[in-house]
């Protein structure tokens, strides 16, 4: 049975990703040259957000019960975890600076421009370091 639910909860964990990555790397796209003020797609946003609460409640839960808690998990585990903190700062630096971009702000483009890319790269580093980890 707990493999069962160990599936489960690691098919919710890769849905998060998923969720996460149909947000963040279509806008990368969106960014344009700065001489406009781009626009956001706010059900992509949402399900960034959405992607970032399922994996960050699954995870733990996986580590949970494959491992009984955090000992004996590999070095690789919190790199993850700082790919993980870098992700959120991205997020956060776009969200706080998106309605200002909006708005035409230059300086509030970039700051959003920024958060993006790092967003997208946390992402993939998250992916690596988790196969490193867990494969």
């Amino acid at each position: 049975m707990d493999d069962l639910v160990f599936a489960g909860l690691l098919f919710a964990h890769f849905l998060g990703l998923m969720l996460i990555t149909a947000a963040f790397l279509p806008l990368l796209g969106l960014m344009g040259d700065g001489s406009v003020a781009p626009t956001t797609n706010r059900l992509l946003t949402k399900f960034g957000h959405h992607g970032i609460i399922i994996a960050l409640i699954t995870g733990p839960l996986m580590i949970w019960l494959r491992y009984g808690g955090f000992d004996g998990v590999s070095h690789w585990f919190w790199v993850k975890m700082l790919f993980l903190l870098a992700l959120a700062a991205g997020v956060v630096m776009s969200a706080i600076s998106a309605r200002k971009m909006r708005a035409g702000d230059a300086a509030a483009t970039a700051r959003v421009r920024t958060g993006r890319i790092i967003a997208a790269v946390s992402l993939v580093g998250i992916v690596a370091s988790a196969v490193l980890a867990f494969g």
